[in-house]
């Protein structure tokens, strides 16, 4: 093989986007892949967050993805609320169709194996494959995933054929459904529903957050009392999740971290897809005119630090909280104007737009959680992070527009 430009190892969504970018752009590029399967997961996002990561990517919008309208939540306190923005639902298999043909007809590789080791040699990066093999270029990118962490999201979910209008609205996505698994002596969950393309319907019992996580077997039995109390059967194999928190980027040594390795899991979501897709075109582009400085400053950007701290407060504020309490967050976060609230989903928006929407949240929250998530704040995060819940802005600062990503899942 020539000398390379990029080495990708993994090629999930974060890894296989970035390397057809580098190859579009006229980079030299080899992507590492154990498999070249379509992924197995159920990958979702905002549809404007696709709309603005698709042109870069080469994917047409439209082709790649099933979008929703309405989008809804429901919550005990608030009742059924209607979103405005559509909600998406990636078709894996001709995303990963247009992002591998991309990357072959701009010349880049694909390189059968496993990347085990990264290491530093005579100004490149070395990427080490299990059976030894070893593949050099100016910059490795590290797409194989983050750590475990300690708080994650779980869900357990099946595939139902039968009429779900009552759970699911027809042509919508169900968001969240706080009301229709709710056990006081269990941990907070909620419904998440999608109709698919073959006319079938994906329900899950989802854990938002938990540590420890939420046993997927507690999940399960959850679901499946919802669903005999519909008359509803799975029509297909359960998908299961179980999605990382809390772990850290992956740092030091060898290697720029790419997706989930690159700390792009939403804390308080779980949500990544969109953060990651976006990305690889910026990396490419970067990595053209500016060199590897200015890729792994592009990869920087995409996760401000402070902004990544205050999304981690606002996970450990919801860790502790109860059913009732959950669902009386969740009806107070969606009365916020889309503008906010889709910038506190987005683990690139800047500081400012997640402390207005911490902010505005508390404000529209019952003095009881006011005062929860104050004790809670000040024990996490010291006396500023209540000061910021305490003093509530009135509105977003003027740039604070937020792109406003939520990808669930995986």
């Amino acid at each position: 093989m020539p000398p390379l430009d990029v080495v990708v190892a993994g090629a999930g969504p974060a890894g296989l986007s970035a390397a057809a970018a580098c190859a579009a752009a006229g980079l030299r590029t080899a992507v590492v892949a154990a498999s070249l399967s379509p992924w197995p997961a159920t990958y979702c996002l905002w549809a404007d967050e696709l709309d603005g990561a698709a042109p870069g990517l080469g994917l047409d919008p439209a082709a790649v993805a099933a979008a929703y309208s309405p989008t809804v939540v429901r919550t005990a306190a608030g009742g059924e609320r209607r979103l405005a923005r559509r909600y998406a639902r990636l078709r894996n298999g001709v995303v990963h169709t247009a992002l591998l043909g991309r990357l072959r007809a701009s010349g880049g590789e694909v390189v059968p194996g496993r990347v085990t080791g990264l290491r530093a040699e005579g100004g490149r990066e070395v990427a080490v494959l299990a059976d030894g093999r070893e593949l050099a270029a100016r910059l490795v990118l590290d797409a194989r995933g983050g750590g475990p962490g300690t708080a994650q999201q779980r869900a357990w979910g099946e595939v139902v054929a039968g009429p779900v209008e009552d759970l699911v609205p027809p042509g919508g996505a169900l968001l969240m459904d706080w009301a229709a698994l709710t056990d006081p002596a269990a941990p907070p969950a909620f419904l998440y529903g999608l109709p698919l393309d073959d006319g079938t319907v994906l329900l899950e019992a989802t854990s938002l957050a938990a540590r420890p996580p939420v046993p997927l077997a507690d999940l399960r039995a959850r679901l499946t009392a919802l669903l005999g109390a519909h008359g509803l059967r799975p029509a297909g194999g359960p998908e299961r999740v179980a999605i990382p928190l809390d772990a850290p980027p992956r740092a030091g040594g060898a290697g720029t971290p790419v997706g989930a390795a690159a700390g792009l899991v939403h804390p308080a979501t779980g949500y990544s897809v969109a953060s990651s897709l976006r990305l690889g075109p910026r990396v490419a582009a970067a990595l053209a005119d500016g060199g590897v400085p200015a890729a792994r400053r592009a990869v920087r950007a995409a996760r401000p630090r402070t902004t990544a701290g205050l999304l981690g407060l606002g996970l450990e504020v919801l860790l502790p909280l109860d059913t009732g309490a959950t669902d009386a967050f969740f009806a107070a976060f969606f009365t916020l104007p889309e503008r906010t609230w889709a910038a506190y989903l987005d683990v690139g928006s800047s500081p400012a737009a997640v402390a207005a929407a911490m902010a505005r949240t508390f404000t529209a929250l019952p003095p009881a959680q006011r005062a929860h998530l104050l004790r809670t704040a000040a024990r996490l995060g010291g006396t500023r992070a209540a000061a910021l819940l305490g003093r509530p802005r009135a509105a977003p600062p003027p740039d604070d527009h937020g792109a406003g990503t939520a990808t669930r899942r995986r």
